[in-house]
């Protein structure tokens, strides 16, 4: 018995994974950009349930669940498929413009990405920088976390 590698089918499989990974190889540093904003966002939001944890005991265990990796698989995945079709279009349908369509894109996640983590980082603080974000920016401190502000404000 051939192993996968040697026999037609096999050969067949990789020679389309290979060309695959050869037409979308130029989306890769795009992609692993936007992923290292988005585990950033992650963290930033762990860090926010910490600290909701620290000063309401009562409001929110502090714990990153699995739902939430649910959610962060489910919002990776678009941003690739973003990337890649936003790559696919620039190459194939905008080839005579200049137009930067994986630039804007993954520009554009980034962007939305670190707004997400000034929002994370400025909840839920007593600094006087998140009292200053905070006039721009929304509190997640209730969105995330099953907490009604105006309960917590009271209670301090």
């Amino acid at each position: 018995m051939k192993t996968l590698l040697f026999n037609p089918t096999g050969k067949s499989l990789f020679s389309v994974i290979g060309g695959v990974v050869a037409l979308l190889q130029p989306t890769i540093p795009f992609i692993l950009l936007c992923t290292l904003m988005v585990l950033g966002d992650v963290y930033t939001a762990w860090s926010l349930s910490r600290r909701v944890k620290r000063k309401f005991p009562n409001a929110s265990d502090g714990k990153f669940k699995s739902i939430y990796f649910g959610r962060v698989f489910i919002t990776l995945i678009k941003i690739y498929v973003l990337i890649i079709l936003a790559f696919l279009i620039e190459t194939y349908i905008f080839e005579g413009l200049q137009i930067k369509l994986t630039n804007i894109s993954a520009g554009a996640v980034c962007f939305w990405q670190l707004w997400s983590m000034l929002e994370n980082e400025s909840s839920c603080s007593d600094e006087r920088w998140a009292r200053v974000l905070q006039k721009v920016l929304v509190d997640k401190t209730a969105r995330h976390f099953d907490v009604d502000l105006s309960d917590l404000k009271r209670e301090q």
